[in-house]
């Protein structure tokens, strides 16, 4: 254990309690208090001591606040209360220590807009100044906490809100950056790139095809998920610039929303207003709203409140004294230790009860704990039967042992909750590695095939390893997200020598693999439309020029862009595409061929056969027909009606190179 020698040193001074701990002050050196602190707080004795179940925050009374902060190491805390939003003066407020190691404190009156943060003292002699890890507003910038009433940051009709209610086989995900979809011109808002931009109706390109809302609302997909929105450190808000940009995976408060997206940063309420009102907009055109957060890790421990405010105690730490740190970006938060994890599930709490929030995607969920999770299953059951848990299910970091992670190798312990399934995406177009050179079934990689089928069929078992999903929906079936290559920009790679005709049919295919899959379907923004972002792999602070979806693209791939729409509208018709268990899978689905870069699947729907035929060699292929009459209703990127549907075919077919074909026989 970290400075294990010292602490040894203080065992006379039965560091079980706190008030020993205070003592030492003035006689220890401060390095010698630092670290039995650091031992202290990380011990499972103060885990349980000092766990709190009450209010934290400035709880608001329209007569008074109270402030309320758990800090068991400090042994003192001021409450700093500012003259007004940007003064440098303050009036100073001792708080009370309380059983718990909580400090509170009252302040009489209306206190709507009154800017505070905390200064403490630890028996080290450091003092910090800090902002409040509950705060539900801030200055720009996060400068401050500020109280707000609630219901002021409500707008009209708020109450009445809510999204959308479904099973989890209804739902197909598109995921999208609330900057990038309306911050290029071609989107046409008023507000681009902000909350408001995404909750304008009615903005079009210059062809006059729906932009931003209207587009997203048309598309046939159930639920869009929104990369973080929670606030965040690496975008300064008070400077608007292209290069000012950051897909936000660096979260500073867990329970306000990002100012950069608001159209005054300023002013601390505007923003809890517009982030309501894009989520209001996006219910009311039957659109849920899953938020992308980030709880496996914080961008800068020696500013965040949490370290600032209980020093080490949310943090893990090696044996060396070092923080943790397997997310690569910062160092991991210790979510099962009860305080971290009753910090998360406050904040999933509060977005939902507050904010309207229909589902949470967790960003490297493996480095989060199986019992934290099952927890946040489990409080989102009680909110709302239908909202969405999923994350990156990566087995990640050493100080978790590997039956404790969130990991897709422990699915079976996490009922309810969905991981991205990377081997699919492997399969399809190849891996990340290797500069992106590794190709998959959409690219001409041969032998695939047996991977493909298990991933269509929602397989439990990925890669020949046994997972004991308990459903389909477990897995998020998909081929392209934010992060590395997009679909377009990967076939550029591996395809660099093709015709732009030929790489245009693979990207098109792979999204009907994507559409036509048992489990839950996932789409990049723009993977529709052919999205490039000019073969960079990681943009995750390029400038919003190469990140912004260019919607006169979307105009140039009207047709691939309407067939996607016909495919969620058929996978919606037939519940055979979204079935709830494998036993009904095995029952409804028989795959007829799987070799020489075809699959040929059988389906048995309610009152018809579909045949979807998947062809990924670059030429025609004569196949052979179960019996009875077919007639074709898709192929190369286009869906027939059923008035076209008139030629037939026995016996054999031809299928069209790059492309997926579906026949139909009607049954009933």
């Amino acid at each position: 254990m970290y400075w294990q020698p010292a602490f040894a040193r203080l065992r006379r001074y039965r560091m079980e309690l706190l008030d020993d701990l205070f003592a030492l002050s003035g006689i220890e050196s401060p390095q010698t208090i630092r670290e039995a602190m650091h031992n202290y707080a990380l011990s499972e004795e103060f885990d349980q001591t000092y766990a709190y179940g009450g209010a934290l925050g400035a709880v608001y009374h329209k007569r008074f606040t109270r402030f309320v902060l758990w800090a068991p190491l400090a042994q003192q805390v001021d409450l700093l209360v500012f003259k007004d939003l940007y003064s440098e003066l303050y009036d100073s407020y001792p708080m009370k220590r309380q059983k718990k190691g909580t400090y509170e404190a009252s302040i009489a009156g209306d206190c709507h807009n009154l800017a505070y943060s905390y200064r403490l003292y630890f028996p080290d002699g450091s003092c910090v100044y800090s902002q409040d890890p509950y705060a539900k507003a801030a200055t720009v910038n996060s400068g401050r906490s500020v109280v707000v009433n609630p219901t002021s940051a409500y707008p009209e009709a708020w109450e009445e809100d809510q999204g959308p209610k479904m099973d989890a086989s209804e739902v197909v995900i598109y995921e999208a950056n609330i900057r990038d979809l309306t911050a290029a011109p071609s989107s046409g808002v008023r507000f681009p790139g902000k909350y408001l931009g995404l909750a304008e109706s009615g903005t079009k390109t210059a062809q006059g095809l729906a932009t931003g809302l209207d587009y997203l609302a048309d598309l046939g997909i159930s639920h869009v998920q929104l990369m973080p929105f929670f606030d965040f450190a690496t975008v300064d808000e008070e400077r608007e610039s292209g290069r000012n940009y950051n897909w936000g995976y660096d979260p500073q408060n867990y329970f306000l929303p990002e100012g950069s997206y608001a159209s005054d940063p300023f002013t601390p309420v505007t923003r809890l207003i517009e982030t309501r009102q894009m989520i209001q907009a996006l219910h009311q055109k039957g659109l849920g709203v899953i938020m992308d957060v980030v709880f496996n890790h914080v961008y800068d421990e020696e500013s965040h409140p949490l370290m600032l405010t209980v020093p080490d105690y949310y943090l893990r730490f090696h044996e060396s004294g070092h923080p943790a740190n397997g997310s690569g970006v910062g160092s991991e938060l210790a979510t099962e230790r009860r305080m971290m994890r009753r910090y998360l599930l406050d904040a999933i709490r509060y977005w939902v009860e507050e904010y309207h929030v229909d589902g949470f995607r967790f960003d490297l969920m493996g480095l989060i704990d199986v019992e934290t999770m099952q927890a946040v299953r489990q409080l989102a059951d009680q909110l709302g039967p239908n909202i969405i848990i999923l994350g990156e299910g990566w087995n990640m970091g050493h100080c978790l042992a590997d039956q404790d992670k969130a990991c897709l190798e422990n699915a079976s312990q996490l009922e309810g909750i969905s991981f991205f399934n990377d081997r699919f995406r492997d399969a399809l177009r190849g891996n990340d590695f290797e500069e992106g050179h590794d190709t998959g079934f959409i690219s001409n990689k041969k032998h695939m095939e047996f991977q493909i089928v298990e991933n269509l069929k929602g397989s439990q078992t990925l890669n020949g390893e046994d997972y004991h999903f308990h459903a389909p929906q477990q897995l998020i079936q998909y081929c392209a997200v934010h992060d590395n290559w997009t679909l377009w920009d990967k076939l550029a790679i591996t395809r660099s020598h093709e015709v732009v005709g030929f790489r245009r049919r693979r990207q098109l295919l792979a999204n009907t693999l994507i559409a036509l899959t048992e489990g839950i379907p996932f789409f990049h923004s723009g993977q529709e439309f052919l999205r490039s972002k000019l073969n960079l792999r990681n943009t995750y602070n390029a400038p919003v020029e190469i990140n912004a979806l260019d919607w006169d693209k979307r105009d140039d791939e009207i047709e691939a862009v309407t067939y996607l729409k016909d495919l969620l509208d058929y996978r919606k018709k037939h519940e055979v595409f979204r079935l709830t268990s494998f036993a009904a899978i095995y029952d409804h689905l028989e795959i007829l061929r799987a070799d020489s870069q075809i699959i040929i699947a059988v389906y048995q729907a309610a009152d018809r056969q579909i045949l979807v035929a998947y062809n990924a060699s670059k030429y025609k292929q004569l196949v052979s027909l179960p019996e009875g009459t077919w007639k074709l209703r898709a192929s190369e990127g286009r869906f027939y009606t059923d008035e076209e549907m008139r030629e037939t075919y026995q016996e054999e077919a031809e299928l069209a190179f790059l492309a997926a074909t579906i026949f139909e026989q009607v049954t009933k």
